[in-house]
């Protein structure tokens, strides 16, 4: 957001004004408008950007009126693991990151800086990572000041390293380690949190360091209130070493889920009076520009909604992250073009796409459906396309983004349904959509009758034993040996069914479920329960896969499971995934191995029934 003031009668700050607007092609009347200011960016986005690269970056920010860019950490950490840097540090247990083809980083921070320089951007810079932060840091003071012990020789280094070769450039600190509304509610915890945030203050005014300090807490209204909250952080600033100029810079927990877009207001009046009590406090807002349900990035409008809804609370805007989920080099160049659209005209732009023509459903041998469409047209582009069954959106196709790995998503005019019931109708739509999320007309409806689907016959698993690697964490008396293969499925699409078997890991590993099938026999179909129950923050897996053995040591993994197509109305559903490989593999253990959505403390993944199928006369039944 452009900050500039001036006096009325003074022509030469006039034409200042008008230069700099002028220069990032903004209209004069976007100065007072809610606009993004800034970007995180990270290291495995960015790490092997030449300075080209850098510069196309940093004219797109510019372009929209941007000035600051927070490199998310430059260090990364593991419990009991050598700490990885994208900058060459001398510190001991350190080692410089590699991408996933093991090719070693450059010097990333000074890539950045010495572009941002070029370009005019000022740059924070993330200190830390650790991951040990997420297993509740305030209740393990001793690693926690340990730790910032070791931060505080991560800024002395990069101080040394860059500060005088990019004075103006190297603008800030970020505090990377994300509090939130659930590990800091007691005084005791409360005061963990300021002496740990003192500790690094406190030496970075001692060493002559100090630049402005950011730090990005996050919330979840499940888990709280806004009064608590501002409570909290009322407390923690009556003790924090902060002066003018630090940022207080909450996320806004719209794209991850956390706040619902009409809780932002309550959340951020309670947040901005817990600010006006530590005087020169600045309260920025971390916009988020993605989808988590779908790992997609928003469309403008919704941004803009988030933008116009905080601005009375903010002093400005940082996103997380615009060069990921919005960058024109990094996604379809239409959703930058419509954020500059919004900036230059104060609105969003309102023309609809055309309708998708030539809507087929097709009955596969599995059951499937597969949805086929021609592509709309749109006069800035088309962001995706809404798939419908029977009157409910299932689906959004949306242009894929470039990512960190470059890899793609699939075809946009294209859907399979799965997990489909036999003997059942099924009717179709589609709608396209525009990056500032203006809608088509729907398309003609097609019907489809599933007929019969049937499963192989030969349940070979029926209770048979088994090991899990994450036990079950919501009924301790349980049988484990039999309870996900004894045949029994939950009767309702609710947490307080006791037939769900629930597990959590907070660093999101896999949860594997090893059963025994007595002996080797070929295996061919597979089946596994999950619950989705969003109002009580229970959501499907990641991923499933299934990986067979002989011998339980040495497994092959044979496939995953597709991921259903979700109502967006948050209703409570149990899904029963199946996958059948085209042939059968001999095995005598399946690994179902599920890795959880844990995009918030506390969150369980619910686990119903797994079973083994063959089409082998011989098999169990």
């Amino acid at each position: 957001m452009l900050k500039l003031t001036f006096k009325t009668n003074s022509i030469l700050a006039l034409f200042l004004i008008l230069s700099i607007l002028m220069i990032s092609d903004i209209s004069i009347a976007s100065a007072n408008k809610a606009a993004i200011d800034g970007s995180f960016i990270t290291g495995d986005l960015c790490g092997h950007w030449t300075d080209a690269r850098w510069q196309q970056e940093f004219t797109a920010m510019k372009n929209a009126g941007m000035h600051y860019v927070v490199i998310a950490s430059v260090v990364q950490s593991y419990p009991g693991k050598v700490s990885t840097t994208i900058y060459p540090s001398s510190l001991p247990n350190t080692k410089i990151e590699q991408d996933r083809d093991g090719k070693p980083y450059p010097d990333v921070v000074d890539a950045c800086l010495r572009n941002a320089k070029q370009a005019g951007i000022k740059v924070f810079i993330g200190i830390d990572a650790n991951d040990r932060w997420w297993d509740s840091p305030a209740d393990d003071s001793t690693w926690l000041y340990s730790q910032m012990n070791f931060d505080n020789k991560v800024c002395d280094e990069v101080w040394s390293l860059y500060k005088a070769k990019y004075s103006d450039t190297f603008y800030g600190w970020y505090w990377v380690y994300e509090v939130d509304n659930v590990n800091f509610k007691t005084q005791a915890q409360q005061s963990v949190l300021t002496n740990a945030m003192n500790m690094q203050l406190d030496h970075l005014t001692a060493a002559n360091e100090r630049l402005p300090f950011m730090w990005c807490p996050f919330m979840n209204s499940n888990l709280g209130t806004p009064q608590e909250y501002q409570e909290m952080w009322q407390n923690v600033f009556a003790g924090l070493h902060s002066v003018p100029g630090d940022i207080f810079c909450p996320q806004d927990c719209v794209g991850a889920g956390g706040l619902k877009i009409d809780q932002v207001v309550s959340w951020f009046t309670a947040l901005r009076k817990a600010v006006d009590t530590k005087p020169g406090l600045l309260m920025w807002s971390d916009i988020e520009t993605f989808d988590l349900s779908d790992n997609t990035s928003a469309t403008i409008d919704r941004i803009v909604t988030q933008l116009k809804i905080e601005q009375p609370y903010v002093d400005d805007y940082i996103t997380w992250e615009y060069s990921y989920y919005d960058s024109p080099y990094n996604i379809d160049p239409g959703f930058h073009k419509t954020y500059l659209g919004y900036l230059k005209n104060g609105t969003t732009e309102t023309t609809p796409p055309t309708t998708p023509a030539n809507f087929t459903a097709k009955l596969l041998a599995d059951g499937n459906v597969e949805l086929n469409w021609d592509t709309a047209k749109d006069n800035i582009g088309v962001c995706g396309y809404y798939v419908y069954r029977n009157g409910i959106k299932i689906c959004k196709k949306q242009v894929p983004i470039l990512g960190r790995h470059r890899k793609l998503n699939s075809s946009l005019t294209s859907l399979t349904d799965v997990y489909l019931n036999s003997n059942t109708n099924y009717s179709y739509q589609v709608r396209a959509y525009d990056f500032a999320n203006n809608i088509s007309a729907p398309s003609s409806e097609v019907t489809i009758n599933t007929g019969n689907i049937p499963l192989l016959p030969n349940k070979v698993s029926a209770g048979c034993s088994y090991t899990i690697s994450i036990p079950d964490c919501t009924d301790s008396t349980a049988t484990k040996n039999t309870k996900l293969t004894d045949g029994i499925y939950a009767d309702s699409a609710s947490i307080a069914d006791s037939k769900w078997d629930g597990f959590h890991d907070t660093h999101q590993k896999p949860r594997d479920v090893i059963i025994d099938l007595g002996k080797v026999m070929p295996v061919q179909e597979f089946i596994a329960g999950y619950l989705l129950a969003p109002k009580t923050a229970v959501f499907l897996p990641v991923d499933v896969k299934v990986l067979v053995s002989k011998d339980n040591v040495n497994f092959t993994d044979v496939g995953r499971f597709p991921r259903p197509n979700l109502p967006y109305d948050e209703s409570a559903a149990a899904y029963k995934y199946r996958y059948r490989l085209s042939k059968p593999v001999d095995a005598r253990y399946v690994n179902f191995r599920t890795i959880p959505a844990a995009r918030w403390f506390d969150e369980i993944t619910y686990e119903d029934e797994f079973e083994v199928r063959n089409n082998v006369t011989s098999g169990k039944k």
